[in-house]
């Protein structure tokens, strides 16, 4: 029997990838306390995942960035305004908090704000101040939605029934994303999705990430011989629009590049409007796997049996270099920085192409 509790408190400051990862314990926790208020801290870019939730009852946003850019602008100023948020938390009066930030300072902070029962990971003994904790040393060999999900095993829910990622789409923006076709002429094309770039969360060292753009194209190419229906949505932040510049340049009148035009939702619409999505790992991947749009992802350093499309499915192919003992390198969170990127390197476009056009096919 689960333990019940009336407010509940979510904290998932992350990207989007790992907030996508998070949905299953929001409706495993909604499942079990159908009763329960629960309201979700995330930061800017993620909350319109939530949007259309009807288990998430308040996302609350907090930027790490901005807190760190008061604090070394002025220690008062940041005192106030770490003292208004502590305020506005703690008068809902939450009496459990999860706590997925792997660090100290947030459950600290739960803990000064009043909340009894707080839960999380033990990481490298940052879980102190948690009430409850499974202690880890990383993320390894299961899915990281796996570990998210054990952490709600602390409050007796062990019976998960659906383990999909989530993000619910309107039917007003469903049919924004017809509108924005059919303008196009688009109607009756075999849409395919491309993004090369790595997303936010590993800001400059993205490029680590990255299998190459002409190595993309490539792929492109030979499915428009395959089929010559097919088009290209190119999607990524402003950040990589150079990246699909030189994709659709190639690509010409069988491409479109949207990199840093669209909301997230309408990133979403769009993809789930496309028959497949060729990417490298990152947030975009994850987006399209909670629309059930099918996916070839490229894998480099980080693991695919950790960071992968989820739950696994035929739908989805997760391509990596073979026999390379030195991947995946980013472990227990950390990013071994290399000069060679053979993880990338060797990874043959046409195995990818042969993985797409057997997905498609599917």
């Amino acid at each position: 029997m689960a333990e019940k509790y009336k407010k509940i408190l979510i904290v998932n400051t992350f990207g989007i990838g790992d907030v996508l990862f998070s949905t299953p314990l929001v409706r495993a926790l909604k499942q079990n306390m159908p009763q329960a208020r629960i309201d979700f801290v995330c930061n800017k870019r993620c909350r319109d995942i939530f949007v259309n939730n009807a288990d998430i009852d308040n996302t609350i946003l907090f930027e790490k960035d901005e807190f760190r850019s008061v604090f070394k602008k002025s220690k008062m100023l940041f005192m106030k305004k770490l003292i208004h948020f502590a305020k506005t938390l703690r008068k809902e009066k939450y009496d459990l908090a999860i706590d997925l930030s792997l660090g100290y300072q947030i459950s600290l902070f739960l803990k000064l704000i009043g909340i009894k029962k707080r839960i999380g990971f033990n990481y490298r003994k940052r879980g102190r101040f948690l009430t409850s904790k499974v202690n880890i040393s990383g993320f390894q060999k299961k899915h990281a939605a796996e570990y998210y999900l054990d952490v709600i095993k602390l409050i007796d829910i062990y019976e998960i029934k659906d383990k999909e990622f989530e993000l619910r789409m309107t039917q007003s923006m469903e049919d924004w994303a017809s509108g924005f076709l059919k303008e196009r002429g688009l109607e009756g094309k075999i849409l395919v999705g491309i993004a090369p770039g790595g997303g936010k969360s590993w800001g400059v060292n993205a490029i680590y990430r990255r299998w190459a753009p002409q190595n993309f194209t490539r792929v492109a190419e030979e499915l428009c011989k395959h089929d010559h229906s097919i088009f290209f949505i190119c999607f990524g932040s402003q950040e990589e629009r150079n990246l699909c510049d030189s994709i659709v340049g190639r690509l010409g009148a069988k491409a479109i590049n949207l990199c840093g035009s669209l909301s997230l939702l309408k990133t979403t619409a769009l993809l789930k409007q496309c028959k497949l999505l060729l990417c490298n790992d990152g947030g975009l991947l994850h987006l399209a796997v909670s629309q059930d749009t099918r996916t070839v992802s490229i894998f480099g350093p980080v693991d695919e049996k950790v960071y992968g499309p989820y739950p696994a499915s035929e739908k989805h192919v997760a391509i990596k270099a073979q026999d390379l003992k030195c991947r995946p390198c980013y472990r227990n969170f950390k990013h071994k920085i290399c000069g060679d990127h053979k993880c990338l390197k060797r990874i043959d476009s046409d195995v990818v192409l042969d993985a797409a056009i057997r997905v498609l096919k599917s």
